[in-house]
């Protein structure tokens, strides 16, 4: 009989609980940082109510913006932290 022999060392592709746990804050905290970016120029038309001037984009587009940049950022770490722990793990000790 031949054994199947797994190259990952049984390591195979999966969502882990710590990756989850990781990635909801990480995309709250890339959403603030972005929206804070967009918004830095949004300001009160009058005091007595909510109405927001948020130079070109309104603020419902300036929110929707900033989520769309945090999706992308998120995406572009998970890539880099998985990147960097593979060289981690080849490397020879």
């Amino acid at each position: 009989m031949l054994k199947k022999t797994d190259p990952a060392g049984g390591k195979g592709r999966r969502i882990t609980p710590a990756l989850v746990l990781g990635a909801v804050p990480l995309l709250l905290v890339n959403w603030f940082v972005t929206s804070a970016i967009l918004g830095r120029d949004c300001v009160v038309l009058y005091e007595g109510g909510n109405i927001t001037d948020c130079g070109g984009l309104s603020e419902e587009e300036m929110s929707a913006a900033s989520g769309l940049v945090a999706l992308v950022m998120l995406v572009l770490q998970i890539v880099l932290v998985v990147v960097v722990s593979r060289r981690r793990r080849s490397r020879p000790r």
